[in-house]
C-alpha cells in the first residue's frame, strides 16, 4: 500500500470517529502546535517492547482482525 493510500484510508477512519476522548488522544499522539510530541508511559514503552518479541514467533493479529474489533468497539 502506498504512503498516499494509507493517508486516505487513516482519513477515512479518523472521519468516521465520534469519541471526543479518542480523537483527543490521536491527536496528542500526532504531535501539534501547542507542545511536544507524544511521549510513551513505562507502561506504553514495556508494551511495545513486549510486542516486538511476540512479531518474530507469530503472536501477532491481523491488521484486518484490529480494524474488526475496533469498528465492533467504536459502534458500542
Amino acid at each position: 500500500m502506498s504512503t498516499v493510500e494509507l493517508q486516505n484510508k487513516l482519513i477515512r477512519k479518523i472521519l468516521g470517529i465520534r469519541n471526543q476522548d479518542l480523537l483527543e488522544y490521536l491527536f496528542s499522539i500526532a504531535g501539534n502546535e501547542k507542545g511536544p510530541p507524544y511521549q510513551p508511559t513505562p507502561f506504553e514503552l514495556r508494551f511495545i517492547k513486549e510486542s516486538m518479541k511476540d512479531y518474530p514467533v507469530g503472536k501477532v493479529i491481523s491488521n484486518e482482525d484490529v480494524f474488526t474489533k475496533t469498528d465492533q468497539w467504536l459502534k458500542e
